[in-house]
């Protein structure tokens, strides 16, 4: 299970997302260069750059929880030793795994909604629904991604769970 939540995070995850932020960039620079020199806006660029924000967003959120680079305020973590800091990163990746799921329920639930309904986009007139379902997976391999921390953090193999290195600014 780690092996394959591994390599579906390398593989997969880790060029979609960097896919999608280039997609991002590449429109912005169009729209820019459209609207301000050719004076020709494009229409519904918008709407496709706020999917592509939502697929990098989900795709990098389980890249960082699989590889534990949340940020994170670390000012009392260095006095914890031992047992303690290990109850305190279980305690942690439980919270994470349950906040994660939560968001994959509501996202789902999100998704449902707009379905039935049938909501499409202001201009383009695309279903919103079939992307929050992508969305809701995305939350809910990340929240996959902090249990097989947290397993592996029982079982007492993951010397990284046990101890994430830094994470950016803390």
């Amino acid at each position: 299970m780690a092996a394959a939540l591994r390599l579906l995070s390398e593989r997969v995850f880790a060029p979609v997302a960097a896919l999608c932020l280039c997609l991002m960039m590449a429109a912005t620079f169009f729209e820019v260069v459209g609207r301000y020199f050719l004076n020709a806006p494009i229409t519904g660029v918008e709407e496709v750059k706020s999917f592509l924000l939502g697929f990098t967003i989900f795709t990098a959120l389980s890249l960082v929880t699989r590889q534990q680079r949340h940020i994170a305020v670390r000012s009392l973590a260095a006095l914890l030793r031992g047992r303690v800091a290990l109850v305190q990163r279980a305690f942690v990746l439980a919270g994470t795994v349950l906040g994660l799921g939560f968001i994959a329920f509501l996202l789902l639930d999100q998704a449902l909604t707009l379905g039935e309904e049938g909501t499409l986009t202001n201009f383009l007139d695309l279903p919103v629904a079939p992307a929050v379902y992508v969305f809701a997976a995305l939350a809910l391999c990340a929240a996959a991604m902090a249990l097989e921390r947290l397993a592996s953090l029982i079982a007492g193999g993951d010397e990284k769970t046990a101890a994430p290195g830094p994470a950016g600014p803390e």
